[in-house]
């Protein structure tokens, strides 16, 4: 795992990208809610052309446009645009609060995850050392029995406590790798910026 990975990769987590989609939605709302309060303003435009059967006009091409315009102002609702505006300010209030909560998670388990996996290494060593240690043992054991100064329980006994330790040595090789998807699961991806 390469040092000093930038807090950018949290961006990728599906969570945060709803997170931030959501204030997106809430700023784009109060945004609209604040242009609700100023006038409208459309333009239409129009263009035909002025025939008739009735009248014979030297030109029959004779094109007729019309532009208009209209202004809408927004007259007094009772405060309902204005109370609209405090509405989606609280809304986009909550929604920054809720990324940021969400950011704060998405740091959490990154954190969790880290540490979990470097407890899990730490132990791994030990572990292994632990094998080697007691595999050692089981050979010493092996060679006293055959040389006639140990007996057969005293080999059976390094048997178990060697397969015990082995056995539990892969117990903690899983666990790190379940640390590692937790790991990639915190990150929203592997440990590269451009996934």
């Amino acid at each position: 795992m390469p040092a000093g990975l930038p807090s950018e990769l949290l961006e990728r987590r599906p969570d945060v990208v709803a997170a931030q989609m959501r204030v997106a939605v809430a700023f784009s709302r109060y945004k609209e809610s604040q242009a609700a309060r100023f006038p409208k303003i459309s333009l239409t435009g129009s263009g035909s052309d002025l025939t008739s059967d009735l009248f014979v006009l030297q030109d029959r091409d004779n094109p007729v446009w019309s532009v208009g315009g209209s202004v809408f102002a927004p007259l007094f609702r009772g405060g309902a645009l204005k109370a609209q505006a405090e509405v989606r300010s609280a809304e986009q209030k909550e929604a920054l609060a809720h990324y940021v909560t969400t950011a704060l998670k998405a740091f959490g388990d990154v954190e969790n995850a880290l540490s979990s996996e470097f407890g899990v290494a730490a132990a791994r060593k030990i572990l292994a050392t632990a094998v080697t240690d007691a595999e050692h043992a089981l050979r010493l054991s092996e060679i006293r029995y055959r040389v006639g100064s140990g007996d057969l329980r005293s080999v059976q006994q390094q048997q178990l406590a060697y397969n015990t330790t082995k056995m539990t040595l892969l117990r903690v090789q899983t666990e790190r790798r379940v640390q590692r998807v937790n790991l990639h699961l915190a990150l929203g991806g592997d440990f590269s910026a451009g996934a």
